[in-house]
């Protein structure tokens, strides 16, 4: 009997070590997929982080940019409440940021324009600076000296800025070129 004894101790033996090393796999797959998932997760959070402090820098430049508008047109709370709502519509609305709107409001405000002209002149100078492809202080400094230099009110601006446009993109000019070659008194608004 004790041979059937010692086999059925053997066999005893060797059931329960599959059973542990069956065990054994499992955990060490269960642990692995875990890390795999806490690796992902790791992952997805450093890149909602990143995403986290794009917009906070954006909205930081943003702040920055309207400040220095507030600076330069003298705007009220309530101006420059429609100054900054304005630049979020239009940041919305076009291809252009609101920070790159702020930027162009600030260049017309720096040009002698009050609050609400420059309100009313940004829509075509985005226009202008879409069809050209330059950038927006740029188109707006260039729209600005041609408005003071033909003194024309700034609710042309959409047609100057559309004018602007339509010949640098007819001609070898840019919209810098036409400033200075359309407008030579321009010069003296420049800075």
């Amino acid at each position: 009997m004790s041979g059937l004894n010692i086999s059925f101790k053997i066999s005893a033996i060797d059931d329960f070590s599959k059973t542990m090393s069956k065990l054994n796999k499992e955990t060490s797959n269960a642990f692995q997929a875990v890390g795999t998932l806490g690796a992902g997760m790791t992952a997805a959070g450093a890149g909602i982080a990143v995403g986290l402090g794009y917009a906070v820098k954006t909205a930081t430049d943003f702040n920055a940019q309207m400040s220095r508008v507030s600076a330069v047109s003298n705007a009220t709370g309530d101006q420059l409440n429609d100054l900054r709502q304005t630049a979020l519509d239009l940041g919305a609305s076009t291809s252009k940021s609101a920070s790159e709107v702020a930027l162009g409001m600030e260049e017309m405000a720096k040009k002698g324009f009050e609050v609400n002209e420059v309100i009313a002149a940004m829509p075509g100078i985005i226009a202008a600076a879409e069809a050209s492809g330059e950038d927006m202080a740029l188109v707006s400094n260039v729209v600005a000296s041609a408005l003071n230099s033909f003194q024309l009110e700034a609710s042309e601006a959409s047609r100057v800025a559309d004018i602007m446009a339509m010949t640098a993109n007819k001609s070898s000019a840019d919209v810098n070129d036409l400033g200075w070659k359309c407008c030579p008194v321009a010069k003296k608004f420049a800075a």
